[in-house]
């Protein structure tokens, strides 16, 4: 990201690139908040209920960059059109991964604890 933001800032003029780092360094300051507080010890864990959220706000982030390459390459913005297709690409590859990450760690979890509790009142 530091690399990415020096190469923005110094070489392509322009703001638009700038609501991405914006949004992408609210996002990281929540999750290393998380990290910073799990990393406390485990008498914190009760405090860190906020998990699932962070992956939900990573996944709106991505969604919210997806549609602002969008509406950059709709308006014909003066961005060159490489680092916005790169961005849009890249927004849309993250929010694959990270739902695919949403879907196994929570979705399929909260199913298949379902399934045991269902099991053990037949087995009753």
């Amino acid at each position: 990201m530091v690399l990415f933001t020096w190469v923005y800032l110094k070489y392509i003029k322009g703001e638009q690139g700038a609501v991405v780092g914006w949004i992408n360094a609210v996002v990281h300051t929540i999750m290393y908040s998380y990290y910073f507080l799990s990393a406390l010890g485990p008498e914190m864990q009760k405090y860190l209920w906020w998990k699932r959220y962070i992956t939900k706000l990573q996944m709106i982030q991505f969604v919210i960059i997806i549609f602002y390459m969008t509406s950059l390459l709709i308006a014909k913005c003066d961005v060159p059109k490489t680092l916005t297709l790169l961005l849009f690409i890249q927004g849309v590859t993250f929010l694959v991964l990270f739902t695919n990450f949403y879907i196994r760690s929570y979705v399929n979890k909260k199913d298949k604890s379902n399934e045991v509790k269902s099991n053990d009142v037949k087995e009753k």
